[in-house]
């Protein structure tokens, strides 16, 4: 399956890996909730694909949340 990793503040495109098999774990999905994976994650089983929305490091920048210690928990900047 491929995975498309997508910056979903700028639109750009991150990077793409191919794997056999996912692993939620180890790609960190499995501390996302229900709502977050229908909101981040998009599967398309015809072409055997996964989207995933997630940062770009300009974009993580921008936003001044690159160090976890300036991130201001309860602002979403996203939407």
């Amino acid at each position: 399956m491929k995975i498309y990793y997508t910056c979903e503040y700028c639109g750009s495109h991150i990077d793409m890996i191919e794997v056999d098999m996912v692993d939620e774990i180890r790609l960190g999905f499995d501390c996302l909730t229900g709502e977050e994976r229908q909101d981040i994650i998009r599967t398309d089983d015809l072409n055997n694909s996964m989207y995933v929305k997630s940062l770009c490091d300009c974009c993580i920048e921008t936003l001044g949340i690159s160090d976890e210690g300036s991130f201001v928990r309860g602002v979403n900047y996203l939407h």
